[in-house]
């Protein structure tokens, strides 16, 4: 029967704590420099296996990385030195799988995609800074379907030349078609 065997390695102001288990890594992993954390991660049978999370040179987390076999599986999350979510997206078997979503400093929404098994499949969406749609296209395995439709940050459609519709047009076409909007 195999026993635990703790590993702790030390390089300059580098340190590296965890276990090794029949010569695989088992268990949380730590790395840490000037005794402030870079990363905590986790394996299972030498394979990183659960959530892990890598840090800011402030301490702060910079990302949480779930991990199944050695590969990204499910939800992980961005932030910015600050704290911010920066960037959240679905993985599947290392992939990009399921919508990812950017935001701005502030929180708002900056963009939204659909990815099926590592390509852009569905709809993309940018926003302006206020929220309002900027850009929106249709994708189907990779390649986009449709020259994608462009809005002003007010939300009006912009014509071929780049210019938002009149205020009239786009009232109009709002009333008669409410579902345009």
């Amino acid at each position: 029967m195999a026993k635990n065997q703790a590993v702790n390695l030390h390089s300059g102001d580098a340190h590296l704590s965890g276990q090794l288990h029949a010569g695989q890594l088992e268990g949380p992993l730590r790395i840490e420099e000037n005794r402030r954390p870079l990363a905590n991660l986790n394996y299972s049978s030498g394979q990183l296996n659960g959530m892990s999370q890598t840090y800011h040179a402030n301490g702060r987390v910079s990302a949480q990385l779930p991990y199944k076999a050695d590969k990204l599986d499910g939800q992980a999350s961005f932030y910015s030195p600050e704290g911010q979510l920066q960037r959240k997206a679905g993985y599947r078997q290392g992939l990009l799988h399921g919508e990812a979503a950017t935001y701005y400093p502030d929180g708002q929404l900056a963009e939204l995609e659909s990815y099926r098994n590592g390509v852009r499949d569905g709809v993309y969406q940018r926003f302006h800074g206020n929220g309002k749609l900027a850009h929106k296209a249709q994708y189907l395995n990779g390649q986009r379907l449709d020259q994608g439709q462009q809005f002003a940050n007010d939300g009006r459609p912009l014509d071929s030349d780049g210019k938002p519709l009149s205020k009239l047009r786009w009232w109009w076409m709002n009333a008669a078609s409410p579902g345009n909007t």
